[in-house]
């Protein structure tokens, strides 16, 4: 599918003088020749702008493209009899008419061709462009949904696929577990042939007796959850299951049912399993592919949020964010990399920031296995010059590397933490851009985001496996996507593979009373449809996004249909890919959406990406309290709180400082529990330690004075530590 800015010529008249002929003599003409032909219109806007034209001698595509008249996709429906003057054209191996020099709908409504009988070997170019229905279709993933993509599919020894554009009908349908019969529209993208389906009205199910749904995980506990599934009539309900695909476990409810659920126990914390269905009504037997499931682990469940930016805490239902700065975020990941036990997995689209890779360094010399994946276009200009000693491999060619997690002592119960969120770790990322970052320590997550990195590194060990490393479209939908963390429903995917899309557009067709996004950039026509859906029922929307002028971005549409959403036209970035649903309605399901995964086709078709969806109402408000500050100001209020409120603390110590802002001298009062060395230090906004002290034996009531007349005006950071604790504050100083 080809995708250009369409240009649409209005002129007051046109003189074509081509006398009409067959489409099958018009395919045998040389390219660049006008031809003029009439056909039947086989498909309608399901398809996009082009058009298909059939009549008894063959079939040929039209593509209104640069320079043709009218409005041609406005007025030819299915059904059309049309008339078409225009130029042959190839474009990536499919011949056809464009552009549209003139056209004329002759009638509609008409009945149209019977498609041609074939196989999937008859997908050729003797049949481009014709209608053809292939019996006896089984997919190759069967009980997954339709994304935007291409699925394949066999017929008896025989193997095609078809493709399936942005707003199709049969996005976020399943695809069929039974045998169907398949029709389409014969079409080639770059000398591959494909069947393009125009809707559900072009898969008819041959079976007698199938599954009308892939089967389904809910209640999801430590031991145990329940799996449920549906066929088409009354069967029992059978579930195999095991932590290996050879299964080997099986339970049996001969209740005859259409509905069926199976409740799991006993299973281990934490495990993945393997899961089969399959139903018997008695004189056959149905079941679906395999899906992998987990239950919840034993790991605390800790989740922890930072931006690099104030928030507004006046919209705080008494909690706050982990962390209000760049560096209070990129500390708490050089916490966790110092702390690590036994390894540290990366996969960042972009690192300069020379701290955290010289942190990586001392944990690899200590020992660590650290392993680093990163972009294969970008500069990573903290990884060379020099290069560091534990193993790099970049990806990928295809599309983008985009992914923004780090993943630490997976294995661990108590001691795994995995990190995502939007943030680069790079100086304009970290310290300028607004970005937010969330870690969570969960041992059956950090399995799955362990299993996603080892597709991309190729093996299991410490060194990449380069003749097995897979990226982009290469991968496979193989992790468990719902999570319990600390009662927490999380529902984790990876992209290109695990429909990242549909996940978030089935979240937005759940709001029940507001949705608020702050993103870089939206040019997803299924979001972009999903929002107006939503605008369209009633529900409140607000939306931030950075980049409006992208190609083919959803700004000017949903302005356009009166969704509040508005342009950042501030200095800074937004950098952000986060969604909060129903922020404003506890007794809904309020629902974050965040991640690496940009609102875009590259994010879902092409690019590593990685998103998280949280089922969590203090979540959702610390997010809330960071769009409320970036909203205000969006708006140009001279007039908009934020704080640095966060519950970075130091455990046993509180402290104060004033005057802040200050000309020449800091006062920092303390009171501490014990006797404990404390450190003081002034740091750049960049993160460069500038002046540093340590006072030790640290006990009771005490106050300090920090002389500061040396420094030029700016913001600075305080940063107080005690053992492994720290805690930032910006400061001011002016003179």
């Amino acid at each position: 599918m080809r995708y250009i800015s369409l240009v649409l010529l209005f002129f007051s008249f046109i003189t074509i003088s081509n006398s009409q002929i067959d489409i099958s003599q018009a395919r045998s003409m040389a390219l660049g020749e006008t031809v003029t032909i009439e056909g039947v219109a086989t498909n309608g806007g399901e398809l996009g702008i082009i058009r298909y034209l059939q009549d008894a001698s063959g079939a040929v595509a039209v593509y209104p493209g640069s320079g043709s008249v009218g409005d041609f996709p406005g007025d030819v429906k299915r059904g059309d009899i049309v008339q078409v003057t225009g130029e042959l054209k190839e474009f990536n191996g499919l011949l056809e008419v464009d552009p549209v020099m003139s056209y004329t709908i002759m009638s509609s409504n008409n009945p149209l061709p019977d498609p041609i009988d074939g196989t999937p070997n008859d997908l050729a170019e003797d049949n481009e462009a014709k209608l053809m229905t292939i019996p006896g279709v089984k997919f190759d993933n069967g009980g997954g949904v339709f994304s935007v993509g291409n699925f394949t599919f066999s017929s008896e020894t025989e193997s095609g696929e078809i493709y399936v554009r942005s707003n199709h009908p049969l996005l976020g349908t399943e695809v069929p577990l039974a045998t169907i019969d398949l029709t389409g529209i014969v079409s080639q993208f770059n000398s591959i042939y494909q069947l393009l389906p125009r809707g559900t009205e072009d898969i008819i199910v041959k079976d007698n007796f199938f599954l009308t749904s892939s089967p389904q995980q809910s209640n999801i506990s430590k031991d145990g959850f329940t799996v449920s599934w549906e066929t088409n009539t009354e069967a029992n309900a059978i579930v195999r299951y095991g932590t290996t695909d050879a299964l080997g476990e099986e339970v049996v409810d001969n209740t005859m049912s259409t509905s069926h659920s199976i409740d799991l126990s006993g299973l281990d914390a934490g495990e993945f399993y393997f899961i089969e269905v399959a139903s018997n009504n008695g004189t056959s037997e149905v079941t679906s592919t395999q899906k992998y499931f987990a239950t919840a682990s034993e790991s605390t469940g800790e989740i922890r949020v930072y931006f690099n930016h104030d928030v507004d805490g006046s919209f705080s239902n008494g909690h706050y964010p982990n962390g209000n700065s760049g560096l209070i975020a990129e500390n708490a990941i050089i916490d966790l990399i110092d702390n690590a036990q036994t390894s540290i997995d990366m996969s960042i689209y972009n690192i300069n920031r020379d701290r955290i890779v010289n942190a990586l360094e001392t944990a690899h010399n200590r020992g660590i296995v650290v392993r680093y994946i990163a972009d294969d276009d970008t500069a990573n200009l903290a990884l060379s010059d020099p290069r560091p000693s534990f193993p790099i491999i970049r990806g990928n060619v295809n599309g983008l590397m985009h992914n923004k997690f780090m993943i630490v002592d997976a294995e661990s119960i108590n001691d795994s933490w995995i990190m995502s969120g939007s943030m680069n770790l790079t100086q304009q990322n970290i310290v300028n851009d607004y970005n937010n970052m969330i870690l969570i320590q969960d041992v059956a997550l950090a399995k799955a985001y362990t299993i996603e990195f080892e597709e991309m590194w190729g093996t299991d060990g410490p060194n990449p496996g380069i003749f097995n490393v897979k990226f982009s479209s290469d991968k496979r939908d193989n992790t468990p996507h719902h999570f319990l963390i600390n009662d927490i429903l999380v529902e984790s995917y990876f992209s290109p593979t695990d429909n990242t899309t549909i996940a978030i557009s089935n979240n937005l067709a759940n709001a029940d009373n507001d949705i608020q996004f702050s993103l870089l950039t939206f040019t997803n026509n299924e979001l972009g449809t999903a929002i107006a859906n939503a605008y369209n029922r009633g529900i409140d929307i607000r939306g931030v996004i950075d980049n409006i002028n992208d190609q083919g971005g959803e700004y000017p549409f949903l302005s356009n249909i009166g969704v509040n959403v508005t342009p950042d036209n501030t200095t800074t970035q937004t950098h952000h890919k986060y969604c909060i649903i129903d922020a404003n309605d506890s007794s809904s399901d309020p629902t974050l959406v965040t991640g690496s995964h940009n609102w875009s086709g590259g994010a879902e078709t092409r690019n590593d990406e990685n998103t998280l969806i949280f089922h969590d109402e203090t979540l959702v408000n610390l997010y809330l309290q960071e769009f409320e500050a970036r909203w205000c100001e969006v708006q140009g209020s001279a007039n908009c709180t934020t704080s640095n409120n966060n519950v970075e603390v130091l455990n046993g110590i509180t402290h104060n400082i004033f005057p802040n802002p200050t000309s020449d001298e800091l006062q920092i009062a303390l009171e501490s529990e014990t006797s404990t060395d404390l450190s003081f230090s002034i740091l750049t906004l960049e993160g460069r330690v500038i002046q540093s002290n340590i006072k030790r034996n640290v006990q009771g009531n005490v106050q300090f004075d920090m002389d500061l007349s040396i420094f030029p005006a700016g913001n600075y950071i305080l940063q107080i530590g005690a053992d492994n604790q720290r805690v930032n504050e910006i400061i001011q100083i002016i003179k």
